[in-house]
């Protein structure tokens, strides 16, 4: 067990690193999507729901883990049982993250790359019906996807090699607070909008009659995906926290900062897209294709068009630090590399791996295997099957391989009362593992 190890300067430092990671691209398109097709306000209030009995109980054990074991994903469950072989949850949490920033680095670079278009004024050059062909002439390029993509690396790991206090912590505080800010402004001018009214009504008026076991499902799987959760990160992040850190009430403003984000991106795109009577289903068209043609007729388009895709490269920057520091972690640890070394050498294999993702729209897109290209395989095999596996060991590990009452113990340092403790036992025992074996058969399609 490593017994000297960095901690986060400040607990807002922490809160700030850890909902950078849960705050990413799927915060900006996806939420605002699926709940407006769920209902509105009756999908947000079940998402909430799920988010506090499900969510929120799996991240207070996560950091739990993290400060108790003072290690890396894996050999923080190690130090806690080191006869056991639960250090697999914490592997599957690695090999994960791994997985997912091999093909979510391609996407997070397609964020750069339209910020810089909108940012030098040339994003909204073209007429409106070519913003679709333009994209996907740049994702087909033979070339063009790797170079944004190890643009996007080299930013990623030279935050990272600079350490918890210095890298992740230093950045996530200038970050962050400036993706909230810029996210009102958006937030307004849609809001101002012609229409916007309309648009607002569909995303936060209740409409429960469009709730289905479909729309449940939906909202449990998406309070489950979007905090990060059963990835490694929190128990990474909860390894540098201080034995005095109020782990609940930390948990609680992660959470809550993610669901904000969330809420205020429904409050830019449902506003603009019903003004230029654009279908909000489009998923990631919706940033590419619809937002570009929704700039050009909006006055300032070109302004609003930076700080949007600023807002957006910021997400897919936040969060891409957390992944590669749940890597970074564990290779600096396990073979004894300095951390610059192992955030480098991190670094270039995933970009390495992660070839094939970028390259996966070129000329060769044909090629697939079993009508999945590399790039959907990487999100399916890590999103769908690996992470609902490892939150279900999770869960089993907290409620019963380390039991509850340990957990509470380590919780309960230095007068921190875990008030809720009962009914985070009965949830995590019982009724979370249930969830996640839901969840599971949901992401590979059995229901």
């Amino acid at each position: 067990m490593i017994n000297t190890r960095e901690e986060w300067g400040t607990r807002l430092g922490f809160m700030l690193a850890a909902a950078g990671s849960a705050i990413g691209l799927g915060n900006i398109w996806r939420f605002p999507f699926v709940a407006g097709e769920g209902g509105g306000a009756a999908f947000v209030l079940i998402y909430l729901g799920f988010v506090l009995l499900i969510g929120l109980p799996l991240m207070i054990g996560e950091i739990a883990i993290g400060r108790k074991g003072r290690a890396n994903a894996m050999d923080s469950y190690r130090a806690i049982r080191p006869e056991q072989p639960w250090h697999v949850t914490g592997l599957l949490g690695i090999v994960s993250n791994f997985m997912i920033l091999c093909f979510y680095s391609v996407v997070a670079g397609w964020t750069l790359y339209y910020f810089i278009l909108a940012a030098t004024g040339r994003l909204l050059t073209s007429t409106k019906s070519n913003y679709g062909e333009a994209f996907g002439s740049f994702i087909s390029h033979p070339f063009a996807p790797v170079i944004w993509q190890s643009l996007l690396m080299i930013i990623v790991s030279l935050i990272v090699a600079k350490g918890v206090k210095q890298g992740i912590e230093r950045w996530n505080n200038i970050l962050m607070p400036v993706l909230f800010v810029l996210l009102l402004v958006l937030a307004v001018r849609s809001l101002t909008l012609s229409g916007g009214g309309e648009g607002l009504a569909f995303f936060l008026r209740p409409d429960f009659s469009s709730v289905t076991s479909t729309v449940v499902l939906a909202a449990l799987g998406q309070a489950f995906f979007s905090l990060s959760l059963a990835t490694g990160l929190y128990v990474t992040y909860g390894s540098y926290c201080r034995t005095n850190t109020h782990i609940p009430a930390n948990a609680g403003g992660i959470v809550f900062l993610d669901v904000l984000v969330a809420v205020i991106a429904g409050l830019i795109i449902f506003p603009a897209v019903f003004h230029f009577g654009i279908d909000p289903g489009r998923g990631p068209d919706l940033v590419f294709v619809t937002f570009p043609a929704i700039f050009s007729n909006m006055p300032l388009g070109g302004l609003f068009a930076a700080l949007f895709f600023f807002c957006v490269f910021l997400a897919a920057l936040t969060s891409a630090i957390s992944l590669l520091e749940v890597v970074v972690a564990y290779v600096h640890e396990r073979w004894a590399l300095r951390r610059v070394t192992a955030t480098w050498l991190a670094g270039l294999v995933v970009l390495l791996v992660g070839l094939p993702c970028a390259l996966s729209f070129g000329p060769w897109a044909d090629a697939t295997l079993l009508d999945r290209t590399v790039f959907d395989w990487f999100d399916f095999l890590a999103a769908s099957v690996l992470l609902p596996f490892a939150g279900l060991l999770l869960a089993l590990f907290l409620g019963w391989g380390w039991k509850p009452e340990q957990v509470k113990a380590e919780v309960e340092q230095e007068g921190v009362r875990f008030q809720v403790f009962p009914l985070w036992r009965m949830l995590i025992r019982y009724v979370i593992p249930v969830a996640l074996v839901i969840i599971f058969l949901q992401s590979i399609g059995l229901i």
